[in-house]
């Protein structure tokens, strides 16, 4: 008996260590595209150009300043692979045309068009200036990137743009680029260009096409506008698929995916004798603030210039593998002293928490990897120290209760904001209350950041999963639980389940993250409603109704009145309109996150004032958030906001609670 106790804890760290190695292993081992590749001597037509470093933005023009050395180094890279390539901005850029004339680069040079009618007209001077100056250099001018998609200019002031470069530089192709549905919105647009120069990103389509059928989307789309725009020669202007980012219904970023993306988009425009762009050159990690992390890995080439292998070799979706089993193996390591010192553990029990330890390792690492891909500011990364951290020590905890057989003591969340608000002087298990809270808190936050805005949200599931298990098994290990009735958890136990059933409907069940993310919330809703069974929500009707009549009459002002196509042509017309005025004025709150700023201050005072009219009017500011889209702020309040609220409403009081802790 001594001996197996001596030994099993260092069979169960080689046996964990080796399970780790084989997922990652696996996990991480380059896969054979089955799309040809194109060989490394074959150069393809254009690809988009950005040349900006990993930390520079154009979103912050103020001290930027685009190096010589590097434009220069970049085309370098790119002539190997590209006849030519594509630019959306003159401006900045003015030494690109020269350095294309260095290493036989052609250009599709773009000028900017935004709703600043100053900035734009230097756009096209600029442009103008750069096509006279290198006519051997640039092949066509591109007026405008997707500025009627973004509402910024009219179609008539668009074709007034178009007329006046075509008539600064006769002989020049001339064309404007957008997604290709703008296309057939704006019949006007293109009698107006030499070329149609369309946008056909299948990740990015309102109904996101899987990377099983993208290619032949692209030929269905392109086949479309040939049709419907006779007459007039296609340029592809964008294609493409990123490697990194969330998933859209069955779209799912990788770099597999990409890889076999590229390369069968290319095989079938040599095939058919397309004229194509393909975006992009480099990784631009600046575009995950517009776009979500997505946005910035839509790249050949990773933003340090690195390539990618997305048109030839084998592809792995964790090139960085052997990095996460070496993390994932010293997190099983850490979990060491659990095991010697309950080294007298069954053998079933040795194989539970052998099992626990490989699952929760695996998980951490996906989850960091995940965080360290997609975080872009100080407060996205204290997010992913929060949930890292919450998972780390429930791991550890769960690995505890298994090898000890002891579940940690834990009281309901009406105690423990009883605690927070002062009302009790002991609670047991107050820390591990505490941790549940939290985990619900964020868990909520998050949930609801994805129902309502979720279109460049990632979905954190890998950390959410360790706790949700955890839960779910201390729930089903207490051989004692007891009906609690407590209306808050049960509450938040109905927010978690509607809230997930709400995501997954968005998202569909062929979003496998999603599909993820929502078990995750329903492991976490089903101990808490299960416990309070008998809770009652009663006290609480007269408010729900109200947020639900709130949001109905919020949601019928924006999607059947401010959102109208109708308003949208009004106000395009004539912005002078006080209506139209006001529709400005939204979106000016909406852009500086006003509706998200105000429900925080009000969660913020309901909190200090322990109000329930505070309360509810942040609920209700909260909705505008959603609404709005400043739903990371919203849920923030919303959750604050709704905890005041739901433990005043359905309070037991302070009477029966104990002051001094049992001796």
């Amino acid at each position: 008996m001594q001996y197996r106790s001596i030994i099993r804890p260092d069979l169960s760290c080689a046996l964990s260590l080796t399970l780790t190695f084989i997922f990652w292993c696996i996990a991480g081992y380059p896969v054979a595209i089955d799309a040809p590749a194109v060989a490394p001597h074959h150069k393809l037509q254009s690809v988009s150009y950005a040349p900006f470093e990993k930390d520079q933005t154009p979103l912050n023009p103020k001290g930027l300043v685009i190096s010589d050395r590097r434009i220069d180094a970049d085309l370098a890279i790119l002539s190997r692979r590209f006849n030519g390539i594509r630019t959306y901005s003159a401006i900045g850029l003015e030494n690109v045309p020269r350095y294309a004339k260095k290493y036989g680069l052609k250009m599709l040079l773009g000028a900017w068009v935004g709703a600043d009618p100053v900035v734009t007209e230097k756009e096209l001077q600029t442009a103008i200036e750069l096509t006279r100056r290198y006519p051997d250099v640039v092949q066509a001018v591109v007026v405008g990137n997707e500025a009627l998609l973004r509402g910024e200019v009219t179609a008539s002031q668009l074709v007034e743009y178009i007329h006046q470069v075509k008539s600064a530089l006769p002989g020049v192709p001339v064309t404007y680029a957008d997604v290709w549905e703008f296309w057939l919105k704006h019949p006007r647009i293109a009698p107006a260009t030499d070329f149609v120069t369309i946008h056909i990103l299948p990740y990015w389509e309102d109904h996101p096409v899987s990377i099983d059928d993208a290619v032949a989307h692209v030929q269905k789309i392109r086949n479309e506008i040939a049709q419907k725009i006779p007459g007039k020669e296609i340029l592809i202007g964008e294609t493409g698929w990123p490697s990194e980012g969330r998933m859209r219904k069955g779209a799912l970023p990788s770099p597999v995916n990409q890889a076999r993306f590229m390369r069968g988009f290319v095989q079938l425009a040599a095939k058919e004798h397309w004229r194509y762009n393909l975006i992009e050159a480099f990784d631009q990690p600046w575009k995950r603030d517009k776009e979500g992390a997505v946005g910035g890995y839509w790249g050949l080439y990773d933003q340090n210039r690195t390539d990618k292998h997305v048109l030839f070799g084998s592809v792995s979706n964790f090139p960085n593998w052997k990095a996460l089993a070496a993390i994932s193996a010293l997190t099983v390591v850490f979990t060491l002293w659990i095991g010697y010192r309950f080294s007298s553990m069954s053998g079933l029990r040795w194989v539970f928490f052998t099992a626990a330890g490989v699952i929760g390792a695996v998980l951490i690492v996906l989850q960091g990897n995940q965080f360290f891909i997609i975080s872009r500011n100080i407060l996205e990364y204290v997010w992913a120290v929060i949930v890292l951290g919450q998972a780390v020590v429930v791991y550890q905890m769960g690995l505890y209760a298994i090898a000890s057989g002891i579940l940690p003591p834990c009281s309901d969340i009406h105690e423990t904001l009883d605690f927070l608000r002062g009302q009790r002087r002991y609670v047991s298990g107050i820390s591990t209350s505490l941790l549940w809270l939290s985990i619900l808190i964020c868990a909520l936050i998050a949930l609801l950041s994805l129902l309502f805005d979720a279109r460049y949200r990632s979905f954190n599931m890998y950390g959410f999963l360790i706790p949700a298990l955890t839960f779910m098994g201390f729930s089903y290990a207490d051989v004692g639980l007891k009906n609690t009735r407590d209306a808050v958890e049960r509450l938040i136990a109905l927010i978690l389940a509607a809230a997930a059933i709400g995501v997954w409907i968005n998202e569909t069940p062929l979003n496998g993250q999603a599909d993820v993310w929502v078990l995750d919330c329903l492991l976490l809703a089903w101990p808490l409603w299960r416990k309070n069974r008998d809770a009652s929500l009663r006290p609480l009707l007269s408010a729900g109704v109200l947020l639900i009549t709130a949001y109905a009459i919020l949601a019928a002002m924006k999607y059947g009145f401010l959102n109208s196509d109708a308003m949208g042509v009004l106000c395009a017309a004539r912005p002078e309109v006080a209506l139209c005025r006001f529709r400005s004025l939204l979106g000016v709150m909406m852009y500086y996150q006003i509706f998200g700023a105000a429900a925080l201050i009000l969660a913020t005072l309901a909190v200090w004032r322990d109000s329930v009219r505070l309360s509810m009017a942040a609920l209700v500011v909260c909705l505008c958030s959603f609404i709005f889209y400043n739903a990371g702020m919203g849920a923030v309040a919303f959750v604050i906001a709704g905890l005041v609220l739901a433990h005043r409403k359905v309070g037991r009081g302070a009477a029966d609670s104990p002051t001094t802790p049992p001796q």
